[in-house]
């Protein structure tokens, strides 16, 4: 029986607009109408999920930054940071390329320098307008959530980025999106490792979860849940290592997968507010 689900948000419970439609409060209002708890876990940093918890009613706690911390009420109750030195010849090589860099720091995102990408970001959605480069002094003493650097053009500067992480590996993780980009954690983070601490605080095994996701950094955790569903919209990684591949895209595809998982395919009904 799942007793939590755990859901992305980029691609998965949201889509481009980065808006949240009804229908996900009316699914987690059913969910709790049932006693199951609903969960998010995003590679997004600890500011940019709180208003999708808050619009969601979400009383449990979340995983953001990839699994390097657990939040709760807007305070870390787990987290797992990573000295910024080590990182210092992979950063400065994708500057050099013409990359867009964003770090996450306590929570927080800032960005190395001004790309068109970064710039298209800030106002299409409000995002990356901190700007910040390291001191020397700020190098030694830095400690990072994660480091994401994107190649806006696909352009194959990635593999040299992804060459880089190679020798940084295990004591630094990272997960490669396609041609797009590289995310950079701590060694042992990820949203698989982040799930079975979250269900730990929370006294639920692994196997009365359900987590549901679209992309490449979803497919440890859909794998370490008793139940992994992968939406429509999904990467074809993601699709082979899922228990149940939905027909629907994003959100639909989403209820489609509680409906699977939690209801016996039944159809899910619009809640009344309380």
């Amino acid at each position: 029986m799942i007793k939590l689900v755990v859901c992305d948000i980029d691609g998965t419970l949201i889509g481009a607009d980065e808006n949240l439609h009804e229908k996900a409060s009316e699914l987690t209002k059913r969910l709790d109408a049932e006693h199951i708890l609903f969960s998010l876990a995003t590679g997004r940093a600890d500011y940019l999920v709180s208003r999708y918890a808050e619009q969601l009613d979400i009383s449990v706690p979340y995983i953001t930054c990839n699994g390097a911390a657990v939040v709760s009420g807007g305070r870390r109750l787990t987290e797992k940071l990573m000295d910024a030195a080590p990182l210092e010849a992979v950063i400065t090589e994708a500057d050099r390329l013409g990359l867009s860099i964003v770090y996450s720091l306590g929570g927080r995102e800032s960005v190395w320098r001004e790309t068109p990408w970064i710039l298209e970001s800030r106002r299409r959605y409000g995002r990356y307008g901190r700007v910040h480069r390291f001191s020397r002094e700020e190098w030694a003493d830095t400690k990072l959530d994660k480091v994401l650097i994107l190649d806006e053009n696909k352009e194959g500067k990635i593999d040299t980025i992804e060459n880089h992480c190679r020798r940084l590996f295990p004591d630094y993780g990272f997960t490669r999106y396609i041609d797009w980009s590289v995310e950079i954690v701590a060694g042992g983070v990820s949203k698989a490792q982040g799930l079975k601490e979250l269900a730990a605080l929370l006294g639920i095994p692994l196997d009365e979860v359900l987590a549901i996701g679209d992309h490449q950094n979803d497919i440890e955790m859909i794998t370490a849940a008793g139940q992994g569903a992968a939406v429509g919209n999904a990467t074809a990684d993601l699709k082979k290592a899922a228990d149940y591949v939905c027909k629907a895209e994003a959100l639909d595809g989403v209820i489609e997968a509680v409906n699977h998982f939690c209801f016996s395919g039944r159809q899910l009904r619009k809640v009344p507010n309380r």
